[in-house]
């Protein structure tokens, strides 16, 4: 016993973790409590909740009963599952890919001295200060079939005499795609000309004297430069389009059909429109995994082209 006492007395705690026992340290974690509780409340509950229920059968009233893996095997085997998943995967990538080419090609023309360049500035950063649902209804108004801005302009220059945006399983999902763009290409072009005004002139400079063109000089210092910027962007915006929810359910509720109809939406009917919370349940568990499996994968690949570089 009392070599045990003598070992503890000699143990001494590191001197790297020496500020964890500190007053302010102590402190901080007590100021942080509350938020970390809010958090646990609001985020990691719910999550634990959700896989929790993707084993049962349950309604939301009645007791949960358990099924297993049931939910999963039928998800694997759901053709319209698949066709949603199909649908997600378009509008989430392809409306990254557009949104971060119109972002760098506006932040382009803007890291140049022009008159006029900071109200222009105010302008193409308008959309992204308006609300989504704001967006929803006013785009929704833009593509009315008998009133909407779109088809006037058409009829007027005499290419058609209007299409069906929303209620055509060929246009619909991507009607939503350029609401969705319009009110997010500013975030990349905001985030775009930040990093180009980090590039130090001097490159520019050099790369003249040298002879290179613009072209050049974009391909070679600009882009170069951009890519870590570019990387964090592109991540955060595909999972931020993947989770997004407001315009497709306001604009076309995910019809006509399931041509318009994503992941959020889906789990969305499944939960409160058919009152299936366990197979919503275990599709938003699907879901999470894509995200998780998207996201590692892409900063792997990030991680690999930089080191061989």
């Amino acid at each position: 016993m009392s070599t045990r006492l003598g070992t503890l007395r000699e143990f001494e705690l590191p001197r790297e973790y020496y500020h964890w026992l500190s007053k302010e340290s102590v402190w901080g974690w007590l100021f942080l409590l509350p938020s970390l509780f809010a958090l646990g409340l609001v985020s990691v509950y719910p999550l634990f909740r959700g896989i929790y229920l993707s084993f049962f059968e349950y309604d939301g009233i009645g007791d949960p009963e358990w099924v297993g893996l049931e939910h999963y095997a039928r998800i694997v085997g759901w053709t319209e599952f698949w066709v949603v998943m199909r649908n997600t995967l378009v509008w989430a990538f392809a409306a990254v890919v557009i949104m971060a080419l119109i972002g760098l090609g506006f932040a382009t023309l803007l890291n140049r001295e022009f008159y006029g360049r900071s109200i222009a500035t105010t302008l193409l950063l308008l959309p992204w200060a308006i609300p989504f649902i704001s967006i929803a209804f006013n785009w929704r108004l833009m593509y009315d079939y008998e009133l909407g801005a779109i088809n006037g302009l058409f009829r007027t220059v005499g290419l058609t005499d209007g299409i069906q945006w929303l209620a055509s399983s060929r246009y619909a999902l991507f009607s939503i795609m350029l609401a969705w763009v319009w009110r997010n290409f500013p975030f990349f072009m905001l985030t775009f000309l930040a990093g180009m005004k980090g590039i130090p002139g001097d490159l520019y400079e050099a790369a003249r004297v040298d002879g290179s063109t613009r072209l050049d000089t974009f391909r070679h210092i600009t882009l170069p430069f951009l890519q870590p910027v570019a990387v964090v962007m592109t991540l955060l915006m595909s999972l931020w389009t993947l989770n997004h929810f407001t315009l497709i359910y306001v604009m076309t509720g995910g019809g006509p059909g399931n041509s318009s109809m994503v992941l959020p939406v889906y789990i969305y009917r499944q939960a409160f429109h058919l009152q299936n919370m366990g197979l919503a349940s275990a599709i938003a568990v699907v879901m999470l995994l894509v995200m998780l499996t998207y996201g590692l994968i892409y900063l792997r690949l990030y991680r690999e082209d930089i080191g061989g570089k």
